[in-house]
């Protein structure tokens, strides 16, 4: 799995690629000119999301499977974060946590074990969460949130 931005993106772009590669333990790049025919042979035929802007600000995810589809697109208008570089990462995969058609999609995107939140109480104190809650999804890690998106649009291709 990649993660890449737009063409020029801005510091807070970077940080979002930064954040979320290291959230789900996958590779970044930088795209600079690279298309999209060339991101995709950059990818081995894995999959891909890349952080698009709006007004200089990270605003779309769009995620690609393999073989180069548009599988669906998240717009968001505000992402929050607090100061996480102290965090430490773990190599787990995140648990998956929320009900709806984005949890679907991120369940098959990522193939990430979704449970039921009720269960939230029993993981491990160092555990990495993605729970999707409504038109929010929250990045939890050690029992607090260390990023958020705030979803304004989702579509299916």
């Amino acid at each position: 799995m990649l993660i890449t931005s737009s063409r020029k993106p801005s510091g807070k772009t970077r940080l979002l690629c930064k954040l979320l590669s290291r959230f789900i333990a996958c590779r970044r790049i930088t795209r600079g000119k690279m298309g999209m025919q060339e991101l995709i042979e950059f990818t081995q035929s894995g999959p891909l999301i890349v952080v698009g802007e709006y007004h200089g600000n990270p605003g779309e995810l769009s995620f690609y499977d393999g073989n180069r589809k548009l599988l669906f697109s998240l717009r968001f208008v505000d992402w929050y974060s607090q100061i996480i570089d102290s965090y430490r990462f773990s190599d787990v995969k995140p648990m998956l946590i929320g009900q709806g058609e984005i949890a679907e999609a991120f369940e098959f995107f990522f193939q990430f074990k979704r449970t039921e939140s009720d269960k939230i109480d029993k993981f491990l104190p160092h555990s990495t969460l993605i729970v999707i809650e409504g038109k929010d999804i929250y990045f939890m890690g050690s029992g607090k949130c260390l990023f958020s998106l705030s979803i304004k649009g989702f579509k299916k291709y």
